[in-house]
């Protein structure tokens, strides 16, 4: 009974009690939504401000003495954009402060350039690229799989002739002998043997060729009439006509 009595008597103030603290509660959140509601904007702006300015990058690539090197291909490493240029190494993109730009072509060492901050919108470049020289070790090369096989092939090798020994073979009387009767005729001399066939053809006509053309180099030529018996009919009939007697 006495428990009984005492829940009763302090029930209202136990209720106004928890009341009282959901009330602060709510409050509580109420006002911590209001807060954030209010830093939201103040965030987003501040990120808004702390954001860097994209920038229009442009420039040409060149090598080192200064020649126009087209077709490079550049990469913006911290964010994996890029493009390539043209073929007379003008590029243009759009660039951010404290990007960290690579510069590379084959033959060429990688450079690089980290956008710097600039009030600007545009930014001018000219990057030039060193040449990349590997030198490569020593190779020799032979046409021999094996000391055995250039053995052979060293001793069994024919040595040909030198300029010289070529030059004098080619001046020996035999050598030239044989060329000199391989050789045609050129345009003159074959003009002057159609003339001298010409010739003998009219001198000779109708009676008896020359025997040099039968083969004698050395044997004179007869005239035509001499050996003719119808020349010599008519020169009979001259002879008992008196033809020939002085008058």
């Amino acid at each position: 009974m006495l428990v009984t009595s005492l829940v009763i008597r302090f029930k209202p103030i136990v209720s106004r009690f928890c009341w009282s603290i959901y009330g602060n509660f709510v409050r509580v959140n109420y006002l911590i939504l209001f807060i954030l509601a209010l830093a939201l904007p103040v965030q987003t702006l501040a990120q808004e401000l702390n954001k860097p300015k994209p920038v229009q990058l442009s420039g040409i690539t060149v090598t080192e003495d200064q020649s126009i090197l087209p077709f490079v291909t550049i990469l913006v490493k911290n964010r994996f954009k890029g493009t390539v240029s043209d073929q007379r190494g003008f590029f243009s993109f759009v660039a951010l402060k404290g990007d960290t730009i690579q510069f590379s072509e084959v033959g060429f060492k990688p450079n690089y350039f980290i956008m710097p901050e600039t009030q600007a919108d545009l930014y001018t470049l000219v990057m030039p690229l060193e040449r990349d020289t590997i030198v490569l070790p020593m190779a020799n090369i032979y046409p021999w799989p094996s000391k055995e096989a250039f053995r052979d092939a060293f001793l069994n090798a024919q040595v040909e002739d030198d300029l010289y020994d070529k030059a004098r073979k080619n001046l020996e009387a035999q050598m030239l002998a044989e060329i000199s009767a391989k050789m045609g005729m050129d345009g003159s001399e074959n003009q002057k043997l159609y003339m001298q066939r010409m010739i003998a053809q009219t001198y000779y006509a109708g009676g008896q060729q020359p025997f040099a053309q039968f083969g004698g180099p050395n044997s004179l030529p007869i005239p035509s009439t001499l050996l003719n018996p119808f020349a010599w009919a008519e020169f009979v009939k001259a002879l008992k006509r008196g033809d020939f007697k002085k008058k």
